[in-house]
């Protein structure tokens, strides 16, 4: 049986230079397939033999947050120091220009702790901290703090003020993914992007998104969906970094399309009737196949709140009491979140049969 190459391992030859990340992903994809074996020869390599039941390393959706509590501690130190200077130097300057100095910050702690010595957990709080550190610091100094602005145009029309500072934030979110090569800098970078996008329709038509926010919300969590599924066939058996970014985009996806399809069958936030809580079900059940199929998580937590929301509003509808309502809602939770995760891999054998020799299967982890 081979042994498994260590993820952590295989980033730290790249940050120090010993392998490109084009080369490291062609190692990691080679290492999960099994060797050929020549002619006459009595040696049999074989790809690591997954549980039948349990739960395998594809399926496990790792996250490398930490390798250690060094991690944690150095990362510790990271959010008290950023705290610090924020706090130092509040009274020192305007708050866009304090926001500046902590991004710049921000960026010298990442050359440290992100390029040179590849610490997980201490990168992935850097690099979620400057996208919106420097969008802050753009956005105070071009809505208030510069005198060539009129304050009274900058608030009727923010949207229009915006652009500008997303844009930057975008720019220097995709120069720090480019940099250090965090997983969960491309998430970052997709979520500003978004947010961009929704500037511009809010500056081209003001107030459509007040009345087409779901649809907009609905198209912008598809598309994210769309690129996650990409990095995840590059990538079925889930040993490259390739995953990781797949996986931060599935849970910046997820929210977006489950919330928005909720409130457009809904037709409002709050399920209000046993026929919004049958359809708040029903589209749960809907995304829960699409997240076996995928073998991605995310939609089923997205989705767990409402889906929790529709079983009590049906006990309210059978006058069942508020505290015994509350502890069969839980009750039926827990029981749906343990039976499914206990057997995931028997219930995606069997979802996935049908779309065996497809297309489809292609692009998603192994199922047998």
């Amino acid at each position: 049986m081979t042994a498994r190459l260590d993820p952590a391992r295989l980033e730290t030859a790249v940050g120090l230079g010993i392998l490109t990340r084009p080369q490291a992903d062609r190692l990691a994809e080679f290492w999960a397939k099994p060797l050929p074996v020549a002619a006459g020869s009595d040696v049999s390599a074989e790809a690591p033999a997954d549980v039948p039941d349990g739960v395998d390393h594809v399926d496990a959706e790792e996250v490398r947050f930490a390798r250690g509590f060094h991690d944690i501690f150095i990362s510790i130190g990271i959010v008290v120091f950023l705290f610090g200077l924020v706090f130092g130097l509040r009274d020192q300057g305007p708050p866009y220009l304090v926001t500046g100095v902590a991004a710049a910050a921000v960026w010298a702690l990442s050359e440290i702790f992100a390029r040179r010595l590849r610490l997980a957990l201490p990168s992935f709080l850097l690099t979620v901290a400057f996208a919106p550190l420097l969008l802050i610091a753009c956005t105070g100094f071009v809505t208030g703090g510069d005198p060539l602005f009129d304050h009274r145009v900058v608030d009727n029309d923010l949207p229009l003020y915006m652009i500008v500072p997303t844009l930057l934030g975008i720019a220097g979110g995709a120069l720090h993914y480019w940099r250090f090569r965090v997983p969960v800098g491309i998430a970052i970078v997709a979520g500003t992007v978004l947010f961009l996008a929704a500037l511009t329709i809010e500056t081209a038509a003001p107030g459509v998104l007040l009345t087409g926010g779901a649809w907009f919300t609905l198209a912008a969590g598809l598309a994210t969906f769309v690129v996650a599924m990409r990095y995840d066939a590059r990538d079925p058996r889930r040993v490259t970094v390739a995953s990781d970014k797949a996986f931060w985009l599935h849970l910046l996806a997820a929210p977006l399309v489950v919330h928005s399809v909720l409130l457009l069958a809904t037709g409002g936030v709050e399920v209000t009737g046993s026929t919004d809580a049958v359809v708040a079900i029903a589209l749960f059940m809907l995304l829960a196949f699409v997240a076996v199929v995928v073998d991605r998580r995310a939609l089923l937590v997205s989705g767990l709140g409402y889906f929790g929301i529709a079983i009590g509003r049906l006990m309210t509808e059978a006058q069942v009491s508020g505290e015994t309502s509350l502890a069969i809602t839980l009750i039926l939770l827990g029981c749906f979140i343990l039976l499914l995760g206990s057997a995931w891999r028997v219930v995606r054998r069997v979802l996935c049969s049908p779309l065996r020799g497809t297309a489809v299967s292609r692009i998603i982890p192994a199922f047998e």
